[in-house]
């Protein structure tokens, strides 16, 4: 039984210390530099991002950006602004900021309506139409980035 006990310890332990350089410390930085780009853009009421990783441990953003607008088609113009700032911070990153999904960052107009990045590019070619399979690079064309 302590043999058992002691094999789970060690596996738990190595699969920590597998995982911690996949989370990396560059998580709260890249979250201060996505927020402080979204708070810039006009229109933004507020934002709160989050990082962290899905099932398949593939590097993801999520949360919200609180739109403030009247319209629905201006609060959905804010947001494609506010995504532009999310997705231009990730591509001055370094070169795997690329690869982080962004599809879990919602835009909220009065807290209700909901914008998400398969309302910037509904035909959006990824293998997985899930929205934490979206990659900031898949929208990289939409904002004219390479």
């Amino acid at each position: 039984m302590a043999g058992i006990t002691r094999r789970r310890t060690m596996l738990l332990a190595a699969g920590t210390l597998a995982v911690g350089p996949l989370t990396g410390c560059g998580g709260s930085g890249r979250v201060r530099r996505v927020t402080t780009a979204v708070l810039e853009v006009e229109g933004v009421a507020g934002c709160e991002i989050e990082s962290g990783m899905n099932g398949t441990f593939r590097r993801l953003l999520h949360g919200r950006i609180d739109l403030a607008a009247e319209e629905r088609r201006d609060a959905f113009t804010i947001y494609d602004d506010a995504m532009r700032a999310v997705v231009t911070t990730l591509h001055e990153g370094d070169e795997t900021e690329g690869n982080i999904s962004v599809g879990g960052i919602m835009g909220l107009l009065a807290g209700v309506e909901e914008f998400t990045a398969r309302d910037l590019e509904p035909d959006m070619a990824v293998e997985d139409y899930r929205l934490e399979q979206v990659g900031a690079s898949a929208l990289y064309a939409r904002y004219g980035l390479t």
